[in-house]
């Protein structure tokens, strides 16, 4: 009754945030309103359904990890925990921690042990961060072939998510004897602190999870490769929507400017700490373009494109927050076909 409470809670808070936002921003969101009166409403079309297919591709990094473990998700359900796993991420500080923290709930609920669902998590946010970096190096190219400079905060969140990818990297090689001493140190810290004591069974659980996962992605190595090039082909879509907004506007312009300054946007918002990004990615995206002679077009293709990627995805994601953590659920069972076959990979490589 407690954890139904809490969830039920959870959800209500998510709901109540976004609302917040929406009537925080509500200026803002009229003036996007106001904008889609001025372009070609056939072509916005075409940019919102690329953008919820680009959320789609976002939820192909599970799917394919899944795949690995021998789990089977739908499709639609797959798609739901990606855009509300990233509209958390964007909606409140540390958004991050929430999104993690989200999805290792959704995938414990589902019956994935919860080493298993840590390692979805992890890949999910490292793939994530390599793909946003690379894309950034990209801007930065771009800009040195341009004779442009980039920002002093984006070199400052290139750094930030560089650490994250050390710091992951960091921790998935130790051994499995310095993981049980992390956590079994964590676990006597925190013991001592609210004052109760519990087995330690979760950390062998834990640990053996991490251990199998780590030892299936050494095996696999393509199948980590795979998971950027989908983050990659996600993050080009949202770009991809962002040029086809300007077109709309009657301004045209190369994909590749467009895509740097959509690099640009995304590494400065990992370290902002406002909810629903505090208008720094329209800005960001605004002060690119501006440089790159986008001309005028660049302030109204910002506010619409971050109309359709965000604010109209935040009450979709939600409803679909409530529906994930509510509907009556079956835990999975893994495939034993799977299993074996990739153990049997493993071995032979």
């Amino acid at each position: 009754m407690g954890v139904k409470r809490w969830k039920l809670i959870t959800s209500a808070l998510i709901s109540i945030g976004i609302a917040t936002l929406a009537i925080l921003n509500r200026e803002w969101i009229v003036e996007a309103f106001s904008l889609l009166n001025e372009a070609k409403h056939g072509w916005l079309l075409v940019a919102l359904v690329l953008i919820a297919i680009s959320y789609l591709m976002s939820a192909q990094v599970f799917n394919l990890v899944l795949h690995s473990l021998g789990y089977r998700i739908g499709l639609l359900r797959l798609w739901a925990t990606a855009l509300t796993a990233i509209i958390i991420s964007q909606s409140v500080p540390a958004g991050g921690v929430g999104s993690y923290a989200f999805l290792m709930s959704y995938f414990n609920r589902r019956g994935i042990r919860a080493g298993e669902s840590a390692l979805l998590a992890s890949l999910e946010t490292l793939s994530y961060v390599v793909a946003m970096l690379l894309v950034f190096s990209f801007s930065l190219g771009y800009f040195a072939w341009r004779g442009l400079e980039a920002t002093g905060a984006s070199y400052i969140a290139g750094l930030v998510g560089l650490s994250v990818i050390g710091i992951a990297i960091f921790v998935l090689s130790r051994s499995e004897q310095t993981l049980r001493q992390w956590l079994g140190g964590l676990q006597s810290r925190v013991g001592r602190l609210i004052g109760k004591q519990w087995s330690s069974a979760w950390i062998d659980r834990i640990v053996a999870d991490l251990a199998r996962g780590r030892s299936l992605l050494i095996h696999r190595r393509r199948d980590v490769m795979m998971l950027v090039l989908i983050q990659l082909t996600a993050l080009s879509g949202h770009s991809l929507a962002m040029l086809i907004v300007l077109h709309a506007l009657g301004t045209d312009v190369s994909f590749a400017v467009v895509l740097a300054a959509f690099g640009v946007a995304l590494v400065t918002s990992t370290f902002n700490v406002l909810p629903g990004g505090g208008g720094t990615v329209e800005a960001a995206l605004v002060a690119v373009l501006s440089q790159m002679g986008v001309g005028p077009a660049a302030v109204p293709a910002a506010i619409i494109f971050r109309l359709f990627n965000y604010w109209l995805a935040a009450p979709i994601a939600a409803i679909c927050y409530h529906w994930l953590m509510h509907e009556p659920v079956t835990p999975l069972v893994r495939s034993s076909k799977v299993r074996t076959s990739s153990l049997e990979a493993s071995s032979h490589d």
